[in-house]
């Protein structure tokens, strides 16, 4: 511990600001020959820190050189919600995929002037934890947004091992991030198998069923009124789309089983962005504008989901239109008839697709577990207080 020092970030690197690209010229980003311009949603910053693609944004506009990112580049979120603060400085790593990535405004990207003293990884490592992230947070400026700057990043301080020390606490949580990443993958790829077949399947035969005769659509309710802090998660909209953070409610309450999610329940929110998603967490309350869906005798999850999925860009677009400030669906948009593969069809393939399911949940609840750990592992490492073998044991590296 003795050969730690406290040093001042800036003395080892810089932050760049981005260029403001043009909203006009953002289209999708399907081809892989078009530039993808990274924007806040693009970071991860609840489950693996690494690069969210769902989210990218083609651009078809004219742009400096200058702000071509290098695969492996650092970037920090430099501009975020009041109360989602604890996000101010977490980073990103640019993906080595063959895309071609754009440096937007309001992220910094990280210029290792000294990396032979401060390690790139570790340093990506440190921007994860909560001892950079208070250091923003406190020196931010704004009330409902706030910023940092890259002076103010540069004036944080880092607590610094040796540089062989560096790299191996790099290397351990980069394996665990490895793992974090793989299993990512396999539920990708279960998730679509299982859309390619259930299509397939679907063109051998199918009938026309109302949707809300394959499953229940249960609302849930304002559960976050006289939230007690602790307890189960209240899932909003916000825990769908970007998963449980500083701002996540807690309550005690009782409720209803049918308000109830737990691991591989299907969550529908109704309103603003729409969002489908098997849930994978802990047991939680299921808040209003969520839909528990709830399948009917007969219909398996998977199949349910399937046909939520064919419906889910003509129910955007229909709340898209809407002229309120959130956009939403109504009842009577469930009662819509949905094409249903033939019985015998889905007698067929119900052990496969339902394996597929449960494949992508497992990977999914598995990196809840190793996102924990590593949340507990990684201020350990950064201090001192744990060991490098003794971290890679705990994780099973």
């Amino acid at each position: 511990m003795s050969e730690w020092r406290e040093v001042r970030l800036g003395d080892f690197l810089s932050v760049v600001h981005g260029w403001p690209f043009k909203s006009r010229y953002y289209i999708e980003a399907n081809d892989p020959d078009i530039p993808i311009v990274v924007a806040i949603g693009n970071f991860d910053y609840n489950g693996g820190f690494s690069f969210e693609r769902s989210t990218v944004k083609g651009y078809s506009g004219e742009f400096p050189a200058e702000y071509l990112l290098e695969p492996g580049s650092v970037l920090l979120v430099m501009t975020c919600q009041t109360e989602g603060g604890e996000i101010l400085g977490i980073p990103a790593r640019v993906p080595s995929d063959g895309r071609v990535y754009l440096h937007n405004q309001r992220i910094g990207r990280v210029v290792f002037r000294r990396p032979d003293t401060l390690d790139p990884g570790f340093f990506y490592h440190f921007a994860r934890s909560h001892y950079f992230n208070r250091q923003l947070w406190i020196t931010a400026s704004g009330t409902k947004i706030l910023h940092t700057s890259p002076s103010k990043i540069e004036d944080a301080e880092i607590r610094l091992p040796p540089i062989r020390l560096q790299q191996s606490i790099a290397e351990a949580l980069d394996a665990l991030d490895d793992k974090i990443e793989a299993n990512r993958k396999l539920a990708a790829t279960a998730d679509t198998l299982a859309r390619m077949r259930f299509r397939a399947m679907r063109e051998a035969g199918s009938r026309m069923i109302a949707l809300s005769d394959v499953a229940r659509f249960v609302n849930g309710r304002a559960f976050t009124k006289d939230a007690t802090g602790t307890g189960r998660v209240v899932v909003r909209i916000a825990e769908l789309n970007s998963g449980i953070s500083g701002s996540t409610v807690r309550n005690d309450l009782d409720v209803a089983d049918e308000h109830v999610a737990r691991p591989g329940d299907l969550l529908f929110a109704w309103s603003g962005s729409l969002t489908l998603a098997r849930w994978y967490r802990s047991e939680a309350i299921v808040n209003q504008h969520i839909f528990k869906v709830i399948p009917r005798d007969g219909y398996p999850m998977w199949l349910v989901n399937q046909l939520i999925l064919d419906k889910l860009r003509e129910f955007q677009a229909v709340a898209a239109d809407k002229a309120t400030t959130m956009g939403h669906i109504q009842r009577k948009h469930l009662d819509e008839p949905v094409r249903v593969p033939d019985r015998s069809a889905l007698r067929a393939v119900d052990a496969s697709m339902d394996a597929l399911w449960n494949r992508a949940l497992l990977a999914e609840r598995e990196n809840e577990i190793l996102a924990t750990l590593r949340g507990t592992l990684l201020p350990k490492l950064m201090s001192g207080q744990l060991r490098v073998e003794e971290a890679a044991e705990m994780a099973g590296l």
